[in-house]
């Protein structure tokens, strides 16, 4: 299993806009600054604090006097708290977020405006997956039903805006988002993690074609450069992958064995 490091806090704190700062890593630094320095001074106000870092006053205020926390911090905090950060293979949180950003690239989106995580759901099979990824990372979901398209969405509340930055980070596209390429991090990871995320990709857009003994997995919302890239990927692990028009086709006794592997 590998040891490298995936995602640490400085990525996640650049998702971030932090208004007077080019860098919303900078915001970070000086919160720690200020806490630092507090710690050191209890009773020191916003004005002492201010010029003992040569920070503006307006911007040390809400930390010292309000208790304010900024979103690139609190961010990093909760991310922390849940073990998302800093995140490696050998993390608990890895496998359900590797599966995760599979079903994302997959059969699902990342809203830009909020960044909130939503999973298309089909079938009872879907929803049990799901309700498996959910809870392995200790969160929860809201049902939201399209009648017209006889589908529903899960999306992930509370800190689901955070883990979707992270997602995010990890390669799953956001809606508006043209994407080329399958996640770089699967470069960076174990055969067995690989596989998950081929595993849950399959599950969720994989069809079985009796007449040619192939799964056909439709794409049309994705480049066919990202079709070639995907199809490359189920090489890697052993399948005879083709690439079509809409869609790749992966032989059936490949996907046989890694739907049994589960």
């Amino acid at each position: 299993m590998s040891s490298a490091r995936l995602l640490g806090p400085k990525s996640l704190a650049r998702t971030y806009h932090a208004h007077a700062y080019e860098d919303a890593w900078e915001i970070v630094e000086d919160y720690q600054r200020v806490l630092e320095y507090t710690g050191r001074h209890p009773n020191a106000g916003s004005q002492r604090v201010a010029k003992a870092l040569d920070l503006p006053r307006a911007r040390v205020r809400p930390w010292v006097d309000d208790g304010a926390i900024p979103h690139p911090v609190r961010a990093i905090q909760t991310a922390e708290t849940r073990g998302w950060l800093p995140l490696e293979e050998s993390a608990e949180t890895f496998d359900p977020l590797n599966r995760l950003v599979a079903w994302v690239c997959s059969s699902g989106t990342i809203k830009p405006d909020t960044f909130s995580v939503h999973l298309l759901i089909r079938t009872d099979a879907d929803r049990n997956r799901a309700d498996a990824i959910v809870a392995a990372l200790d969160l929860e979901y809201a049902n939201e039903h399209d009648e017209n398209a006889r589908t529903t969405e899960l999306r992930i509340r509370d800190d689901g805006a955070v883990l979707g930055r992270l997602c995010w980070l990890l390669g799953a596209p956001l809606d508006d988002e043209t994407t080329d390429d399958i996640p770089s991090y699967l470069n960076d990871v174990s055969n067995d993690a690989r596989l998950a995320f081929a595993r849950t990709y399959l599950e969720n857009r994989g069809e079985y074609w009796s007449f040619t003994d192939r799964w056909i997995l439709e794409h049309r919302n994705r480049s066919d450069y990202y079709r070639r890239g995907l199809a490359t990927f189920y090489r890697t692990l052993g399948a005879d992958a083709d690439v079509h028009e809409d869609a790749i086709s992966i032989d059936n006794e490949f996907a046989r064995e890694l739907l049994d592997s589960r």
